[in-house]
């Protein structure tokens, strides 16, 4: 199958010119604290590899870029390379290459198996920017992180909330309802059964989970901006859930209030799990040749070379994705004096999660971001949450 598989790509996709510059185009999300950091990555590629020339292009946060990508694979003409989103990916596996068939058995043994996914037994994408929910509190308002779920609550109680001095125990972001996951993973629940026939969010680990949030909500300031943002306008907020990527925007709000900021793994109940995010990196064999998708593939191989993927861990706050970057004595070093590395190391070898890659989960997703507003604004009970939530996705399963 695969030996089929290259020769359908080298008679549909035609060979290149040998020996003349190939070029290939890359589109990414990656903003204001992210994206230097991948321009001079791609450049050092590009200084290395003299007959690829690699067109880079911001098409704006990941909203922007998904809206692109479905245009652009609607229209038959996507980029050679992009980020994605495991259930973005879900809908487009038709227009994918295979990347086995062009990264080598030693890169791909080197990815952290936390990171690896299978698309109906393909692997059409690799992890580029990936990070983990971890905990992001004040130091000063709160001198020791919680390690439990009991010890988060007693906190935020401890804390209060008092909106006229704009002062929040936590803070929420219904935009981004990896949070409830990450909860409802701890309580030892899932949204769906192993074989994706039966919808488990509403037994009573979801409640659980659900019944916890409610009680932090009632403390928490909920808003559709990221916390950091309140936090730079003058709000104070002592602990919260936040993604390890977030790190550089946290400390830039903290620098410009003048307060400490600090980071540790989310605090545990059954389980010490903790949702990964951020996106991977596809190569699409619609309207390109087989030299772009080689060179395409020679550019991931580069982005996962150790000493790349360190120097994208350090300086973004995502995660490095491979084994030997992780166990490297570089990043140990790192990871025990610097904090973002050390809480987000620690978060992933305690326990990480992936997006589940139903076909439906998109629209799942989106479900999820309704109710998960309705429930931290209190607007629905936990027990109303999980069952409204539970019988709106059993419907999308049931279609």
């Amino acid at each position: 199958m695969r030996t089929l598989v290259l020769a359908v790509l080298i008679l549909g996709l035609g060979l290149g010119t040998l020996g003349q510059q190939v070029t290939i185009t890359f589109w990414h999300a990656m903003g204001r604290a992210h994206g230097p950091f991948l321009e001079r990555l791609v450049q050092k590629f590009m200084e290395e590899n003299p007959d690829v020339r690699v067109d880079l292009v911001y098409q704006g946060g990941y909203g922007a870029l998904q809206q692109k990508l479905v245009a652009a694979v609607a229209a038959g003409n996507p980029p050679t390379l992009a980020q994605q989103y495991e259930n973005w990916t879900v809908t487009w596996l038709d227009a994918l290459v295979d990347l086995d068939l062009f990264l080598s058995e030693e890169v791909l043994a080197d990815i952290h198996p936390a990171f690896l996914q299978y698309f109906e037994g393909r692997l059409v994408t690799v992890p580029f920017n990936k990070s983990v929910i971890v905990l992001v509190y004040r130091p000063d308002l709160v001198p020791q992180p919680p390690r439990t779920w009991a010890e988060f609550l007693a906190v935020v109680e401890a804390f209060g909330k008092d909106e006229g001095a704009r002062r929040y125990a936590t803070g929420f972001r219904p935009p981004n309802p990896e949070m409830f996951l990450t909860l409802l993973r701890q309580a030892g629940g899932d949204l769906l059964s192993e074989d994706w026939k039966e919808v488990r969010l509403n037994d009573a680990a979801g409640l659980e989970a659900a019944e916890f949030a409610a009680k932090l909500a009632r403390y928490a300031l909920v808003q559709g901006a990221y916390i950091n943002m309140a936090m730079a306008e003058g709000v104070d907020i002592a602990l919260w859930l936040d993604s390890s990527a977030g790190w550089p925007y946290n400390v830039d709000a903290a620098r410009q209030r003048g307060v400490p900021i600090a980071v540790a793994p989310v605090p545990c109940h059954r389980t010490c799990q903790s949702m990964i995010q951020g996106t991977n990196l596809a190569i699409f064999s619609m309207n390109q040749t087989l030299a772009q998708i080689r060179a395409a593939a020679r550019l991931i191989e580069f982005l996962l070379r150790p000493d790349n993927v360190l120097y994208w861990a350090e300086n973004t706050g995502y995660l490095p994705v491979t084994w030997s970057a992780i166990n490297s004595p570089h990043w140990q070093a790192r990871a025990a004096t610097d904090p973002i590395a050390k809480a987000a190391t620690e978060q992933l070898l305690a326990g990480a999660f992936q997006q589940l890659l139903h076909p439906r989960y998109m629209d799942m997703r989106n479900l999820l971001i309704t109710y998960w507003e309705l429930l931290l604004t209190g607007e629905l009970g936990p027990k109303e949450f999980v069952d409204a939530l539970a019988a709106e996705i059993a419907a999308l399963i049931a279609e």
